[in-house]
């Protein structure tokens, strides 16, 4: 799996279009305090298993919360 940064998160996201906002969110602040609800963070997780070749268990799902998250979930997977 290639080391996932910011960056390449959000370059997924823009490709997957999953959001249309995604120029929009900032690394550090929480999802949901961005306008991503439940169904969208869904979305978002699936492309990120689907992109980077990675299940993520249900169980870690609620330590998920920002993008900064996401690249540190990966990072420590690979």
């Amino acid at each position: 799996m290639a080391s996932a940064s910011v960056k390449t998160i959000l370059e997924s996201l823009r490709k997957s279009k999953v959001i249309s906002n995604v120029d929009k969110l900032s690394s550090s602040i929480l999802l949901s305090d961005q306008g991503i609800d439940s169904l969208d963070l869904s979305g978002i997780l699936l492309n990120i298993e689907e992109t980077f070749d990675i299940e993520i268990p249900d169980e870690d799902v609620d330590g998920i919360q920002t993008i900064d998250d996401i690249v540190i979930y990966l990072n420590k997977k690979k």
